[in-house]
């Protein structure tokens, strides 16, 4: 047998050592960003000016304003940072959507609950009915119209 011992290495979890820390870096976030830059994305997601997400995100207070903006503006063209308020963006239609779909169906049943139940009018029930009616598209207002003027082909033409 050999006297040689194996190389091992600690490693926590699933994690690889990626070399040592830079001094004052900010640790990086599953998404790829740091957290002053997702704390820029929220912020200009918010509504705030990218001057104003920089200056909530990061040390600021001795930068003239130019440099601020100049500053912002490099965040807002790199592709993670845009990639992040796409992603952001999207991720607030669909819940706008899964909301307006939501509040839909809760329409839907109490007009079902008004319409099939006993405990309404009839006049009420009706007008439950003929609201459900229309939105499954059973109803359809149809306007025919019919030209009867007398023309040639060459006064359409013209």
């Amino acid at each position: 047998m050999s006297n040689k011992k194996p190389k091992l290495r600690v490693v926590q979890g699933n994690k690889k050592h990626t070399g040592t820390k830079k001094k004052g870096a900010s640790p990086v976030l599953p998404n790829g960003l740091t957290e002053k830059q997702e704390t820029f994305c929220m912020s200009v997601f918010s509504g705030m000016s990218f001057s104003d997400a920089y200056r909530e995100a990061y040390d600021a207070s001795n930068m003239k304003a130019a440099t601020v903006n100049r500053q912002a503006h490099e965040l807002m063209i790199k592709g993670k940072i845009t990639a992040r308020l796409n992603e952001m963006h999207t991720q607030r239609g669909n819940e706008q959507r899964m909301q307006a779909l939501s509040r839909s169906e809760k329409v839907i049943k109490k007009l079902e609950e008004i319409g099939f139940g006993n405990d309404a009018g009839d006049t009420a029930r009706l007008q439950a009915l003929s609201l459900l009616g229309k939105t499954i598209g059973m109803f359809v207002d149809k306007v025919e119209t019919e030209d009867k003027t007398e023309r040639d082909p060459d006064t359409i033409k013209a």
